[in-house]
């Protein structure tokens, strides 16, 4: 490899590391054919990546995790931290595992809190 082609690939390697990782999976395990509604209190909100992940309490004292988008598609909406929290009555909507087992909820289509009537719609 001659030295200019080492100083491209050098280049082009340091530029890609700047761009922001996107995380790719499948949603295979989801049901998408039947959306979900659950409602419940909020027990806690991670802003973690690669999802925000909520915590949700349901009436039937089940506990749901709930996969939301990432950090930053949702600051790009004005999403922010203090936008929901825990004690937050809520309904989501979104798409179960096929496995209930499981208990987690993706690819939300609505998160509406019940106090003042907020709501996020993909």
């Amino acid at each position: 490899m001659t030295t200019r082609n080492t100083l491209r690939f050098a280049t082009i390697a340091a530029c890609s590391a700047l761009l922001p990782a996107h995380a790719h999976h499948s949603y295979g395990m989801f049901d998408q054919c039947t959306p979900t509604a659950l409602e419940g209190e909020i027990s806690n909100v991670e802003w973690v990546n690669p999802h925000i992940e909520i915590y949700l309490r349901t009436q039937d004292v089940a506990n749901y995790r709930i996969e939301w988008y990432s950090l930053l598609q949702l600051q790009r909406e004005g999403i922010a931290p203090e936008t929901l929290k825990a004690g937050d009555r809520v309904t989501i909507t979104g798409h179960a595992m096929r496995d209930p087992s499981l208990k987690v909820l993706s690819l939300l289509s609505q998160i509406r809190r019940s106090s003042d009537d907020w709501t996020w719609t993909q």
